[in-house]
């Protein structure tokens, strides 16, 4: 149990320094949410439900207010107001970027991380540039069963048609993805 929450603070510790910029809560759950469904040892480190905001993980958020081994290494800013649909966002502290390039150099030197680590850089160059609007459009169209207990679900279908055109301006999307978002099929 120590090692799985060790490697799990690592893990978000390295998803957070791979772009070393403030990000939401909506954005850091959502882009480790992507990375777990495409490197399938992350499953063993945590869990995604469907939940009001689409796939949520409990562990995230319990690490994100209360590291157990990666204390002030990132400083949790809440929201502005109770609707604010980021939920607030997180950033490195100067302690948490030393601790990274500690981590990052450890991690690189395991050429079986490599892919990994250029995974999450990946990731976060990609999806940090959404708004939390065009996100979650983009993970209920590709993962529709975490539409089920979505509170917000219903506000990004009517806005759909808007947010596609926004991806497909800004080259997010291409032709064929913005017909199945907003056509169907």
């Amino acid at each position: 149990m120590a090692d799985r929450l060790k490697a799990l603070e690592n893990f978000i510790l390295l998803t957070l320094g791979a772009i070393d910029r403030p990000i939401s809560i909506l954005h850091l759950e959502k882009e480790v949410f992507l990375l777990w469904n495409f490197h399938p040892d992350i499953h063993n480190y945590l869990n995604f439900v469907k939940h009001y905001k689409g796939p949520f993980s409990e562990e995230i958020a319990k690490i994100i207010h209360h590291p157990f081994y990666l204390n002030n290494c990132w400083e949790y800013y809440p929201p502005h107001s109770e609707n604010d649909l980021g939920g607030g966002y997180v950033e490195l502290t100067d302690n948490g970027r030393a601790e990274y390039n500690r981590i990052y150099s450890d991690a690189k030197e395991r050429e079986s991380l490599l892919p990994l680590l250029s995974g999450i850089k990946l990731v976060r160059e990609l999806y940090d540039n959404l708004s939390l609007e065009e996100l979650l459009l983009l993970i209920y169209d590709t993962y529709p069963e975490y539409t089920e207990f979505s509170k917000i679900y219903k506000d990004i279908e009517r806005k759909k048609n808007q947010l596609a055109k926004n991806l497909l301006k800004n080259g997010l999307i291409d032709q064929r993805r913005f017909e199945k978002i907003t056509v169907g099929g």
